[in-house]
């Protein structure tokens, strides 16, 4: 099934897009396979053997001596965390008639020093390790490299003295000419830039989420990530090689304050992303008080020198080290559980995560530190990195998962408040008006028929007075019934929904005919049926334009033009008049009205004029 699958990558590879959890997984399976693989094909030298044994005390030719009597059987040593320095005997043999360049590996970057002793010398030959600058490396490379001359048809015996007193000491050498050791580093190279690679695109993510949903759980998965980036590459040598070549001291700290910093980022991560609202409280007071001790170890690796220079106090950090980073894992996965079994959303992310994770780190630190496995020297190298890359790819989905849940909330919540605000100015366009027709029956059945009465008494008492005087308060009175009238229709459009917008815009303009000595063409061209609001808001718009064209103006012509075109209102109202001042005329009252009703219509409102008249253009879409 493995095979199948990687035989067939481009399927994988093209439906792997980034717009879904499974997709991303899909590729992320696919992408640590494929590296798995890789790592799987380095050119490997069975026949490498050493013998090895703890040094007590002994001076090199003592230690000559007993590698004499020890047969060299061995391919591998894993002692765990240990308190002794080794030698190893190695013997390398050249048959042939040339002389041979051979590279000697004991694949572990972060042996503190090695001492190199040849064919019984007492004196090292060569020195290197962790605690000398990387640039007296014999061999510039991220791991301990050994170059080794072998004349003709001879036979070399190595002696050599590592030293990893106080850390995990695991070894598995192998010879190399030059042809295969650059082979090997060149599938290192993919395998390691895959991963760091990867790694960079998931911090990129982490940074866009920490922006994306402006919540402190981005930013700490950011942080998470970059301190595992950073913890991977001590952990192959490379911020050795490349960061800090010069600082011995800082060396022998990165790698478990990396370590310790991933373990807080992750308990930090997890109980930010899900706060103990529902369950899981006391797992959540664990995973802070854990927090706090794994902060002051922290604290306590640059503030006390002895717990690294005291090869007691070493041990005893790394074996703290190794059961905290058990315990994080175990508290990672069990509130991660209680989320889950709680159906808090998302919950099965970390939880499938942190496994995937722990799969891969529980039996590595076991192999490591408690129980050594056997495990070939590749999956050591890279077995945390496959199982980070898993980790991250699944966290990263539930982040992926939440900004698209996060996005629709906003949707939804911004559909809601626009809803709302609709409502809000439904509601008050409607108190509008109501107040306006209340004022229009009061103008019409009131001060209307206050003057019809007053009309009516001046004609039964004509024959009384002269007919002059009561002439013109006769014509007086029925200039404020029309005026009454005029604006009892204007605050209340009679019959507008029976008779529908355009005739009672034409009604409108008959009366302003009589009323004022301007000509006015009017064009009305609507297919579609208005909704009552909408005609009601085209018909204010329309009479407040009107109303500043005849008042204000001073304009012999005029234009109204309603027109639909393209799903949309077009609504012009244009004069010949003397124009106006626009700092003036869009601060006035009558404009800001128009304004307000165009915007709340999601219309736009444009503006001309200039001495020879004006132009008002409104655009109002018919469904928005």
């Amino acid at each position: 099934m493995l095979s199948s699958f990687l035989s067939t990558p481009f399927p994988y590879w093209k439906n792997a897009t980034l717009d879904g959890p499974r997709k991303l997984i899909r590729f992320l399976l696919w992408a640590i396979l494929v590296l798995f693989q890789i790592s799987c094909t380095e050119p490997r030298d069975p026949s490498t053997r050493f013998s090895i044994f703890p040094n007590q005390t002994y001076s090199p030719q003592e230690a000559w001596a007993i590698s004499d009597t020890i047969p060299q059987d061995r391919s591998l040593f894993n002692p765990g965390i240990t308190r002794d320095q080794w030698w190893m005997g190695i013997t390398f043999t050249n048959a042939s008639d040339s002389a041979q360049q051979i590279l000697f590996v004991p694949n572990n970057p972060h042996i503190n020093r090695i001492k190199i002793f040849v064919n019984g010398s007492t004196n090292p030959d060569i020195e290197l390790g962790d605690f000398l600058p990387f640039d007296q490396r014999p061999f510039v490379d991220r791991d301990l490299v050994i170059p080794i001359s072998l004349p003709p048809t001879s036979t070399q015996r190595y002696l050599l003295l590592l030293d990893k007193v106080g850390e995990t000491f695991h070894i598995e050498p192998e010879v190399f000419d030059f042809q295969s050791f650059h082979q090997k580093t060149s599938n290192d190279s993919l395998v390691i830039g895959g991963i760091l690679g990867w790694m960079c695109i998931i911090f990129i993510f982490a940074l866009f989420f920490a922006t994306e949903l402006k919540s402190w759980s981005g930013a700490i998965y950011a942080a998470y990530v970059l301190s595992i980036s950073l913890w991977l590459a001590t952990h192959w040598g490379l911020t050795f090689q490349y960061l800090w070549p010069n600082e011995l001291e800082w060396v022998g700290k990165a790698r478990p304050f990396f370590n310790l910093l991933t373990n807080v980022m992750i308990l930090l991560l997890v109980v930010k992303f899900f706060p103990p609202k529902s369950t899981g409280k006391w797992t959540a007071k664990l995973i802070w008080a854990t927090i706090f001790i794994q902060l002051g170890v922290i604290l306590s690796i640059f503030l006390i020198p002895e717990v690294l220079e005291n090869i007691d106090y070493k041990v005893i950090l790394l074996q703290f080290t190794l059961v905290v980073s058990l315990l994080s894992s175990l508290l990672v996965l069990f509130y991660s559980f209680q989320q889950w079994r709680a159906k808090v959303p998302l919950a099965g992310y970390y939880l499938i995560g942190v496994a995937f994770l722990a799969l891969f780190g529980i039996v590595l630190q076991l192999n490591q530190k408690v129980l050594p496995m056997g495990l070939p020297h590749y999956l050591v190298d890279f077995g945390s990195a496959f199982g980070l890359m898993g980790e991250t790819g699944i966290i990263t989905a539930a982040f992926a998962r939440r900004a698209s849940i996060f996005k629709k909330e906003k949707e939804k919540l911004t559909i809601e408040i626009l809803e709302k605000e609709k409502q809000v100015a439904d509601q008050l366009i409607q108190v509008q008006e109501d107040e306006r027709q209340r004022l229009g029956r009061d103008l019409h059945d009131s001060i209307g028929g206050m003057l019809a009465s007053l009309y009516i008494k001046t004609e039964s008492i004509g024959d009384s007075y002269p007919e002059g005087p009561l002439s013109e308060l006769k014509i007086m009175i029925e200039q404020s019934i029309q005026e009454a009238r005029s604006l009892s229709h204007n605050l209340t459009p009679h019959y507008l929904e029976e008779n529908g917008l355009e005739k009672v815009l034409q009604l409108q303009l008959d009366l302003l005919r009589q009323k004022y000595s301007i000509t006015f063409n009017f064009y009305f061209q609507v297919t579609s049926p208005l909704p009552k609001s909408l005609q009601l808001l085209l018909y204010r718009i329309s009479n407040e334009l009107l109303q500043n064209i005849v008042k204000h103006a001073q304009a012999k012509e005029g234009l109204l033009s309603i027109a639909e075109q393209d799903g949309k209102i077009e609504l012009i109202a244009e004069d010949n008049g003397k124009g106006m001042e626009l700092s003036i005329g869009t601060s006035g009252i009558g404009l800001k009205n128009i304004k307000e009703r165009v915007n709340y219509l999601k219309g736009s409102f444009d503006l001309e004029t200039n001495s020879s008249g004006t132009t008002l253009t409104i655009i109002i879409p018919l469904h928005a």
